[in-house]
């Protein structure tokens, strides 16, 4: 018989065993989120998430009562009380908002509350806003060279009537918003409009502070011996405010210069700009414009200066613009260019398209996490069905760039069809929870039309950076 452990090493192994029990419940993600309402009744529960969906202090308020009078005469007093903008549609055939909203919690219990009713973001999102058009993606394992990686099952929710967008992702027991978006008609993205004042521009003085001017080139069609070039300038909002501090209509003079090395005439655009303030900050980092070019095959020193009304603030940019060797190589595909809004409503003549009425540039291909953007590329020389359609089938994916891990990407295929023998790609890339870094958006262009090369055509990289979210 074996002589028994002392007491104190007893205890010191039982808590150890209970410390590796919770690191390893921790590291398998299921160890569930107390709530101020894990304590309440399952019809308060639901009291609770209404209020937290619509009002998130009033639900504090309510959670932290003691009592279940203090509750009821809490609930009571805010239904009475209840701000205009958070009342229901006027068409709701149910007799009050308390009903409305009551009922949403019921329906979004039943859908998306069975695992983890409190700490599940869709259960807000469902109750505020209604039903959703959803993507649902499901967990998959991505092989990288050195190891399998898991991606957890992830959600978009869409209302296109309100021009929002959900991104969720299932951490542990429940889904957590992990972005948000706006589009449609209830977004108006930040731009520099051209405005009209027939003057020249100020001199640059000496002490001159920087505006922060950003510009980015995109070659685009091959038409015979030109090549239209997209140039998208930005200076960022918080400079726009620092130097315009108490104006309404700030004005900068943006002026664009092209300097070809050997044919062609040198050209040049001028025109005042102003971003209506104050500017919202919370979808984009800069106030941008758009230009377009045709321009004849050659190589080009392009430069772009912004001076602040006054000469006090200002910035010039200059980049070497090469389209000989784009030209000669007759592409397959275009450059990539980044934007942070493509859709159908109708912004600013500058941001028009032939395909979208609105395409706003990014300018630097960078973005908060959380945060989506959009990828837009011409495929050229592709093969037509009799009809004169093609069919292009695009895959993409996300690489981290300095470890080479492969990273979630809801939309991994994508079916390109229409007239003609260019396709134009227009993707919206969403960055989930990933974690700051650089990225590589790989794309593979494969012609369907094609039956005689029935392999990848075509391949292209762009790079971009997502910053810590704020």
């Amino acid at each position: 018989m074996t002589n028994p452990e002392p007491r104190g090493l007893q205890s010191a192994i039982c808590i150890l065993q209970s410390a590796f029990c919770i690191l390893l419940l921790s590291s398998c993600g299921q160890v569930r989120q107390l709530s101020p309402a894990d304590s309440l009744s399952d019809d308060d529960k639901l009291n609770y998430l209404v209020l937290a969906a619509i009002a998130p202090n009033a639900a504090q308020q309510y959670a932290s009562s003691s009592t279940a009078r203090g509750r009821a005469e809490y609930l009571d007093w805010f239904w009475r009380n209840l701000p205009p903008g958070l009342n229901p549609t006027p068409d709701s055939l149910l007799p009050s908002p308390s009903a409305f909203y009551h009922q949403r919690a019921l329906q979004a219990r039943t859908f998306f509350g069975a695992t983890d009713l409190l700490n599940d973001d869709r259960v807000r999102t469902y109750i505020r806003y209604g039903p959703a058009r959803r993507e649902q993606y499901e967990p998959h394992a991505i092989e990288t060279e050195t190891s399998r990686i898991y991606v957890n099952p992830a959600e978009i929710w869409s209302y296109d009537s309100l021009g929002r967008q959900f991104d969720f992702v299932r951490t542990g027991t429940a889904y957590k918003q992990v972005g948000e978006s706006r589009y449609g008609r209830s977004a108006v993205m930040p731009s520099l409009e051209p405005v009209d004042l027939g003057r020249s521009a100020p001199a640059i003085t000496k002490d001159a502070r920087p505006l922060g001017l950003e510009v980015s080139l995109g070659r685009l069609g091959q038409h015979a011996d030109s090549v239209e070039v997209e140039l998208a300038f930005g200076i960022p909002l918080r400079t726009i405010m620092a130097a315009f501090p108490s104006q309404t209509q700030p004005l900068i003079n943006v002026a664009i210069d092209l300097a070809p090395r050997d044919k062609g005439t040198p050209a040049h655009r001028e025109s005042w700009v102003s971003c209506a303030m104050p500017p919202d900050t919370t979808v984009v980092e800069f106030a941008v414009g758009r230009e377009v070019f045709n321009l004849p095959a050659d190589i080009y020193t392009v430069t772009v200066t912004a001076i602040a009304d006054g000469g006090q603030t200002a910035s010039r940019r200059v980049q070497n613009l090469n389209l000989i060797d784009y030209s000669r190589r007759d592409q397959p595909v275009s450059d990539v260019l980044f934007y942070s809004l493509v859709d159908s409503t109708p912004q600013s003549p500058q941001f028009g398209r032939l395909d979208w009425a609105r395409a706003v540039p990014l300018v630097v291909p960078r973005v908060r996490s959380g945060q989506s953007f959009y990828v837009l590329y011409e495929i050229y020389h592709l093969a037509t069905y009799s009809a004169g359609s093609h069919d292009v089938q695009a895959t993409y994916e996300l690489v981290e760039r300095e470890t080479r891990e492969k990273a979630i990407l809801p939309v991994s295929s994508r079916s390109i069809t229409g007239p003609g023998r260019t396709g134009v790609a227009v993707e919206r890339i969403h960055t989930m929870d990933l974690k700051p870094g650089h990225y590589l958006l790989v794309s593979r262009v494969k012609d369907l039309c094609d039956v005689s090369h029935p392999s990848i055509s075509a391949s292209l990289t762009a790079e971009f950076e997502i910053l810590p979210r704020r």
